[in-house]
């Protein structure tokens, strides 16, 4: 028999939307960050690619949302060159769901010794409709240039 002392046990976050990194949320910050990097392999023979998540938390949107993904400058050390964000880093929570996914392709290497180069991605702020996560805006990733 299993007990609570919880007299709710259906909790409902009312807290304003927010948009979120899952990665972020699941994977450790890197060490004296306050995000995540994680390794995209790639070789001189073949780039590399990962799919992200993205998540919505609060009510879920009877219309789409769309969140804008950008590198972020400060940050960013790999050239804009080798790597690219589908749709130009605009990604899609379909209506009535809370999630959406982005996709980032990496070149391949210029060397088997090329110097390793960090791209760290942040979620818009501009938008009205939510606001990203203040612990889970940023998701970096690190390749071979």
């Amino acid at each position: 028999m299993a007990s609570s002392c919880f007299k709710d046990l259906e909790t409902v976050y009312k807290g304003p939307t927010i948009v979120e990194f899952n990665d972020a949320v699941v994977r450790t910050n890197a060490v004296g960050q306050t995000y995540s990097i994680t390794s995209i392999p790639n070789s001189v023979t073949a780039g590399g690619t990962v799919i992200t998540q993205l998540n919505l938390v609060g009510a879920q949107r009877p219309s789409d949302v769309t969140v804008r993904v950008l590198p972020d400058p400060t940050l960013t050390t790999a050239a804009t060159t080798s790597y690219s964000l589908a749709n130009g880093g605009s990604v899609v929570i379909p209506a009535n769901t809370s999630f959406g996914s982005l996709t980032m392709v990496v070149g391949r290497a210029s060397s088997t010794t090329a110097p390793v180069t960090n791209v760290v991605l942040v979620l818009d702020s501009t938008n009205a409709d939510f606001k990203p996560s203040q612990n889970y805006k940023r998701l970096g990733y690190s390749f071979r240039r």
